[in-house]
């Protein structure tokens, strides 16, 4: 338990799914980088993270969520930054705008469900 009083974890496995937690793209030194495209690939890296520490990868994501502020702008930019990040992946995604994200600086972040190899789910 954290200090706040609730728990908070990057990913949570249920039966044949991982859950991921919200991911926002920062720079080694913890700073949201300031060119949008920076920012959204270092997300999707944050998140292909998360996947690989629970033996998955960005090709097992069958649901995202991405959180946008200022939404529609940067859009064109982030749908680039996803299919070089996730080519040819097929999921459900729903983008959704915010006023505002918990970090400073902060354009966008991802939330995403994925099936666990070998759990013989279909990805498709």
């Amino acid at each position: 338990m954290s200090e706040t009083g609730f728990s908070f974890c990057e990913a949570r496995r249920a039966n044949n799914f991982l859950f991921c937690s919200g991911q926002i793209g920062l720079t080694a030194d913890g700073k949201a980088p300031e060119q949008p495209e920076d920012q959204f690939a270092a997300a999707f890296a944050a998140l292909a993270d998360v996947l690989q520490k629970n033996g998955c990868t960005l090709g097992d994501v069958v649901d995202l969520t991405s959180f946008h502020v200022g939404y529609p702008a940067h859009m064109e930019t982030f749908m680039q930054v996803m299919g070089r990040s996730m080519p040819g992946i097929e999921m459900a995604w729903t983008a959704i705008g915010v006023a505002g994200l918990g970090y400073p600086g902060s354009l966008v972040e991802l939330k995403a469900v994925a099936v666990l190899p070998n759990a013989g789910a279909d990805h498709g």
